[in-house]
C-alpha cells in the first residue's frame, strides 16, 4: 500500500491559521501581465485618524508590489505605503493619517508594478528607474464632520 497526502475537509481553526490558502490550492493565479487590482476600499475609524483599506487582487504566480497615497481634499499626501511583494491577494491593513482632518472627499490611490529584473542578478531589482504600472485604483472616501 502506498501512503497518500491528503489535505482534510474538516474544519479546523489550526488548519485555517497555519495554511490559510488550501483552499486556494486550484485556483487559477495569473502571470503579472494579467495581474490586476479587483477591489479598492477605504473606511475611516471614528478617530479620524487611521484608515481601514482592503484590498483584493488577482490571484498572481509572481508576487507584485504595491504602492499607495492617500490624498486629503486639497491634494496633499497624507499617508503613504508601499507593499512589497504580498504574499496574499487579499490584503486588509490600517494606515494613519499624518494631518489633521479636512472637511471634503479624501483619495485612495494604489498602483500595482513589477519592478524589472537586474540583468546581472535576477536577484535585485532597481528601485531608481522609473516603472510602468500594470494595474492602477483610486477610490474616493470621505470622513463625516462629526467624526473628531
Amino acid at each position: 500500500m502506498t501512503p497518500t497526502c491528503q489535505v482534510s475537509n474538516i474544519d479546523d481553526p489550526n488548519k485555517e491559521f497555519f495554511f490559510p490558502d488550501l483552499e486556494e490550492l486550484n485556483i487559477k493565479k495569473l502571470p503579472p501581465e494579467e495581474t490586476r487590482i479587483l477591489k479598492l476600499t477605504a473606511e475611516p475609524y471614528a478617530d479620524a485618524k487611521r484608515l481601514r483599506v482592503n484590498l483584493e487582487m488577482t490571484p498572481f504566480r509572481v508576487r507584485p508590489h504595491l504602492d499607495m497615497v492617500i490624498l486629503d481634499p486639497l491634494g496633499e499626501v497624507v499617508a503613504s505605503t508601499s507593499i512589497i511583494e504580498p504574499m496574499a491577494w487579499k490584503q486588509e491593513f490600517t494606515i494613519h493619517l499624518r494631518a489633521a482632518r479636512l472637511e471634503g472627499n479624501y483619495k485612495l490611490i494604489m498602483r500595482l508594478f513589477y519592478p524589472p529584473a537586474d540583468k546581472e542578478d535576477p536577484k535585485l531589482y532597481r528601485l531608481d528607474i522609473p516603472v510602468e504600472d500594470t494595474d492602477r485604483r483610486e477610490f474616493e472616501f470621505e470622513i463625516p464632520e462629526g467624526e473628531i
